[in-house]
């Protein structure tokens, strides 16, 4: 999907943060960890080039579903839930992706970078809206847990959605 050295960088290190919660996932549900590795597959799927667009419309539909499958777990709330969140946010803004590329390249000369807008509606704010949104949302779960209740566990996904974002960003650019 890109072809900068400096977006494969912020594309890896989303990957390494799609990973970091499942090194402390020693009570993590299996729920969590398969929507963390399903996370971390797409980050890397979109760092290869020439796959085709319609793969990563179908990754998104894949995290949006696994979102739900992730919460369905009464168990583990305080995992399930950024999970979720992680899950919605990266899902939405790969249904955001253009739904052809060569269509568009056909048709009008690219413009340099990647701009959002699938199938012809202009979105080009929407993807930062949801990213803002993602941003905003960890930190007030990171921040509504209480203090004492903030083990590694808690620390590490939010330093993982952390770095997911990151790896996000040049998505809604």
């Amino acid at each position: 999907m890109f072809e900068i050295p400096a977006v494969h960088a912020a594309m890896f290190i989303g990957a390494v943060g799609a990973l970091v919660p499942m090194w402390r996932a020693h009570g993590t549900d299996c729920r969590v960890r398969i929507a963390h590795g399903a996370m971390a597959l797409s980050m890397i799927a979109m760092m290869i080039p020439a796959v085709p667009a319609g793969i990563h419309l179908l990754g998104g539909a894949v995290l949006i579903a696994l979102a739900v499958f992730v919460t369905g777990e009464t168990m583990h709330r305080r995992t399930a839930v950024p999970c979720a969140v992680d899950l919605t946010a990266m899902g939405v803004l790969l249904l955001l992706a253009p739904m052809s590329a060569p269509a568009a390249a056909a048709s009008a000369p690219a413009p340099s970078g990647h701009h959002h807008g699938g199938a012809g509606i202009s979105t080009g704010w929407l993807p930062l809206v949801v990213l803002v949104c993602w941003a905003l949302l960890t930190l007030c779960l990171f921040r509504s847990t209480p203090r004492r209740e903030r083990r590694s566990g808690v620390k590490t996904a939010a330093a993982g959605s952390a770095l997911m974002i990151l790896g996000m960003a040049p998505m809604a650019v």
